[in-house]
C-alpha cells in the first residue's frame, strides 16, 4: 500500500511539474528554460524585427526604392539578425562545454552578465546598422524601434532563466548539440531576409 501511495505521489508531482513547463523537449528543465520570460521576450523581439522587414518589403513593392537601397537594408538586417542569433549559439555552446556548464551552475549571475553583454552588442549593432539604414531609406516610415524597446526586458529576465539550470544539474549533462539545435536554435532564431515573407 505504501509503495502504491509513493508511486502515485511521484506521478502527481511529475505531472504537476510538467504542467508547469509544457514543451516538446524530453527534458523538464529545458522545457522550463524555453518557457522562461527570457526566451519569450527574445522571441517577441525577433517577431518585431521580422515584422519591420515585412513592412519594408510591402512598402518597397509600391515605392521606387533603388536596388542599392533595398540591398543596403537587406544586408543591414541580415547582419543584425546574425548578431542576435549568436546569443542562442553562445548559450548552446556554453551548455555543451563541460567547464562552462560548471561555471553557469556555480555563477549564474555572472553568466547572465555575459549574455547581457552579447545582447547589448547585438542591440548596438542593430541600432547602428539596420535601424539607421531602414529609417534613412524609408524617411522614417519604418524605424525598427519596437525591437529595441524589448531588450531591457530580455536582459532583466536572463538572470532568472539561468538560475534555473542550478536546479537541474543531473539533467543538464544529458543535453546534446542536436537537441539544442532542434529546441533552442531553430524555433527562436532570427530568420534571414529571404526567409521572411
Amino acid at each position: 500500500m505504501k509503495i502504491t501511495t509513493i508511486g502515485l505521489f511521484i506521478f502527481l508531482v511529475s505531472d504537476y511539474l510538467s504542467a508547469q513547463c509544457p514543451g516538446t523537449s524530453p527534458y523538464w528543465g529545458l522545457n522550463c528554460f524555453l518557457n522562461s520570460d527570457f526566451i519569450t521576450k527574445f522571441e517577441e523581439a525577433r517577431t518585431k524585427a521580422e515584422q519591420s522587414v515585412r513592412d519594408f518589403k510591402q512598402l518597397a513593392a509600391v515605392e521606387e526604392f533603388s536596388e542599392e537601397d533595398v540591398e543596403k537594408v537587406m544586408d543591414a538586417y541580415n547582419a543584425s539578425a546574425n548578431n542576435f542569433n549568436q546569443v542562442l549559439y553562445k548559450i548552446k555552446e556554453d551548455l555543451l562545454d563541460k567547464k562552462k556548464r560548471k561555471f553557469i551552475l556555480q555563477y549564474s549571475d555572472n553568466y547572465s552578465l555575459e549574455i547581457e553583454n552579447v545582447l547589448n552588442g547585438a542591440k548596438t549593432f542593430y541600432a547602428n546598422n539596420y535601424q539607421k539604414t531602414v529609417t534613412e531609406v524609408t524617411n522614417g516610415r519604418i524605424t525598427g524601434t519596437p525591437l529595441l524597446l524589448l531588450l531591457p526586458e530580455i536582459i532583466k529576465y536572463g538572470k532568472l532563466a539561468f538560475e534555473l539550470f542550478q536546479k537541474i544539474k543531473a539533467e543538464i549533462k544529458k543535453y546534446n548539440d542536436a537537441m539544442f539545435e532542434q529546441y533552442l536554435v531553430q524555433p527562436y532564431r532570427f530568420h534571414s531576409w529571404d526567409e521572411i515573407n
